[in-house]
């Protein structure tokens, strides 16, 4: 089906290049918006108390939003493909969206501000979620390869941490010169340059859907009897509740190491481990089990969190030792954790019986979307109550310059100690996966599936059955 020479592929080359690049965009708007919205808020004279307040509003919708948006993405059928006319619809609302946030204007009366700033990232968020949940499980239609869709998946999260951590780079340098909305527009232009190519490159060849509607009873029951995609979503939950780091990055270059220019040196140190060991996971994940990886770098992280804590930031050198090897680590879940998704999305059909990709896909941006509308308000109310001042050019008593060290240094490694216990709770291992996608995809019958699979699993369900529509 592809251009590739190598039997593996469905795909082109250019649609995987497309479909990555989509990625980076989507995350460059992710690192714009999402990330620093609190910085700006608090910039434009927003309290942080308030800010907390807007944060908690605005990213609990967030939350919300998105297993609604799932359910549409099952029951809404477009006479051309399943996921890409949703990609093409949040196209410009993000864009648009993203230039009426920054727009926000910094001598009105507060509570014009609050009513703006909620209203304005409502609408970016929910422009977000038109793209987030599917792009995610577009694979499953791009090819039915299972090695080529965990690879399309891992290369994704790695072109969205170059996104993530690019505008993280560029955003402090540009925004100190050019101010806010000049930096959102130009940021916002970039990330729709590399998102447009998706939307002509990129092909549905297998969409695979229910021979009948599924119905909400349903789609309750696939979520409900998904214990390994509630397990692992539920312990990224917690093991980001306490991720504070993201959120006082350009706080603690301003007011810890007295430059608002070292948030892009710090974006880029963490970019460099991430670009080196984020390109070698999908090989790595070929020949070891991805579970036990995540395993061992959570552990790694933790271990290196509490040591930067204790080591302080009064000796540079040891400093930007620590965190470049803590990154390492950091770069390497970041990609191993959205891999987990297709693997719960196969259990989930084996278990049930049901398919529903925008249901799983959903469940995974409601748990990463969540944890940021409780971690983000947390984080700005631990800092107003060391005594945060808001303003650009604010200074900070010494009680929140500790403040903003906790929260960048070790309240994170708590939240990935609590995670890894729940964890020890997720059973499912690749070569189990790949035996479910061979049954749920007709390969073998459920016989030859329960002899492998049952005494671990439990017997496989029935499936509902499904209509394939092979367009190419």
């Amino acid at each position: 089906m592809g251009n590739d020479k190598t039997s593996e592929y469905r795909t082109a080359r250019s649609e995987r290049i497309s479909y990555w690049l989509y990625f980076l965009g989507q995350n460059i708007f992710y690192g714009l918006v999402a990330v620093n919205m609190q910085t700006f808020y608090s910039d434009v004279g927003i309290t942080a108390a308030s800010v907390a307040i807007i944060l908690l509003i605005t990213k609990v919708w967030d939350a919300i939003n998105d297993p609604l948006f799932g359910i549409l993405v099952d029951k809404i059928r477009f006479k051309k493909g399943r996921f890409i006319p949703w990609l093409r619809i949040a196209l410009p609302i993000i864009a648009a969206s993203s230039i009426i946030l920054f727009a926000l204007p910094g001598n009105a009366n507060l509570v014009l501000k609050v009513v703006w700033a909620i209203l304005a990232y409502v609408a970016w968020d929910m422009s977000y979620t038109l793209c987030d949940v599917p792009i995610f499980v577009l694979p499953t239609s791009m090819t039915d390869n299972i090695k080529e869709r965990g690879q399309l998946l891992a290369m994704g999260r790695y072109f969205a941490m170059i996104g993530v951590i690019g505008s993280s780079i560029a955003l402090p340098l540009l925004q100190a010169r050019v101010g806010w909305f000049a930096c959102g527009l130009t940021l916002s232009g970039v990330a729709i340059l590399t998102m447009l190519p998706l939307c002509f490159k990129v092909k549905e060849r297998r969409i695979v859907r229910p021979e009948k509607e599924i119905t909400l009873n349903q789609m309750v029951k696939y979520v409900a009897g998904n214990k390994f995609l509630l397990i692992f979503y539920l312990a990224m939950f917690i093991s980001g509740l306490t991720n504070f780091a993201q959120y006082v990055t350009i706080f603690f270059a301003r007011y810890n190491l007295g430059s608002q220019d070292a948030a892009s040196l710090l974006s880029l140190l963490s970019f460099i481990p991430m670009l080196i060991v984020g390109a070698l996971i999908p090989s790595i994940t070929k020949r070891l089990d991805k579970f036990h990886l995540y395993i061992i770098f959570q552990s790694a992280a933790v271990i290196l969190g509490v040591s930067r804590y204790l080591a302080g930031y009064s000796n540079m050198t040891l400093f930007y030792v620590l965190f470049l090897l803590h990154n390492v680590f950091l770069g390497a879940n970041n990609i191993l954790l959205f891999m987990f998704t297709p693997d719960c999305l196969e259990y989930g059909t084996y278990h049930t019986g049901e398919r529903a990709e925008g249901i799983a896909a959903a469940v995974q941006t409601f748990f990463s979307k969540l944890v940021g509308s409780i971690s983000g308000p947390i984080a700005m109310l631990i800092l107003a109550a060391f005594g945060f001042v808001s303003g650009e050019n604010a200074v900070q008593p010494n009680s929140v310059i500790n403040g903003i060290w906790l929260c960048y240094s070790l309240l994170p490694a708590l939240g990935i100690i609590l995670a890894l216990v729940l964890l020890s709770l997720y059973k499912l291992r690749d070569k189990d996966v790949q035996i479910m996608a061979r049954y749920n995809d007709g390969e073998i019958t459920k016989e030859e599936a329960d002899s492998q699979l049952a005494k671990k699993y439990g017997p496989a369900a029935v499936l509902t059955k499904m209509t394939i529509t092979n367009i190419e």
